[in-house]
């Protein structure tokens, strides 16, 4: 099974437990990479996290195989045990306190899960990690509905606005020494089309601001941290074009 099947096996099984938690998944939300990952297949796209420079080179950072979920805890529907029964019932174990595993036929369902910061611990079905910008996400949530090898999926994801917000957060604070959230950022922005990001993050308001002064600070330069972590994927490019894709980088976000 290549990658790309891989990919899909992982999409069927995320749209298939989410028709298992029937009425609780308008509770769920999909964040992290595969959020890029599903605006594109949403575009006609494979899936797989890469940028197409101006000139035909592709930059890829891979498919994402492991779904990320945010609950929207406002209630005691997760609380009473559905969540958990669903998991087993589907043939889930934890794997780690925050992780739930299960096997296909030849790849594996990493499920992490999440939950807004603040939620009393004692108040959740299962270990979540708390997410600091979760009540922006879950405010800024979006449906998407996609077929993936003649089924459905259909989930929650974020906005512009609130994606953004998560991964800059975690450039700036969580993880500052990796580069994959730089790249999310560039690629995400590309593929929306920097116009609408921006015009998302006027709308927004204060928060919007802080989250464009950040990307500023990623993406201003071509000597910008974000713009060095983006070049880090391309490793097989000439010097040249390396060059090329620094500039491109930059110009991307100059009406920032």
């Amino acid at each position: 099974m290549d990658e790309l099947a891989q990919f899909e096996a992982v999409l069927r099984e995320l749209g298939e437990l989410m028709l298992d938690l029937g009425d609780l998944a308008s509770r769920v939300m999909l964040i992290g990479g595969q959020v890029l990952a599903l605006e594109a297949r949403k575009r006609g796209r494979s899936g797989i996290i890469e940028v197409e420079t101006d000139t035909g080179d592709v930059v890829p950072r891979g498919f994402t195989l492991e779904p990320d979920l945010l609950f929207d805890l406002d209630g005691s529907e997760f609380t009473a045990g559905r969540l958990l029964e669903v998991l087993r019932e589907r043939g889930y174990q934890r794997v780690r306190n925050y992780r739930w595993s299960k096997s296909l036929r030849e790849t594996s369902v990493q499920l992490d899960l999440f939950a807004p910061e603040g939620v009393d611990p004692n108040e959740l079905p299962t270990f979540m990690t708390p997410l600091p910008d979760a009540n922006l996400v879950l405010r800024r949530r979006q449906r998407i509905e996609l077929t993936i090898g003649g089924r459905a999926l259909r989930i929650a994801i974020p906005d512009a606005v609130g994606f953004l917000a998560m991964k800059t957060r975690a450039k700036f604070e969580l993880r500052p020494q990796e580069t994959k959230d730089s790249f999310d950022i560039f690629a995400y922005v590309k593929l929306l089309g920097a116009g609408v990001v921006l015009e998302a993050l006027r709308q927004a308001g204060r928060e919007g601001r802080d989250i464009q002064k950040k990307l500023l600070e990623l993406f201003y330069t071509r000597s910008s941290i974000g713009v060095r972590d983006v070049v880090t994927y391309a490793s097989t490019l000439e010097p040249e074009q390396q060059a090329l894709l620094e500039q491109a980088v930059v110009d991307l976000f100059a009406e920032f």
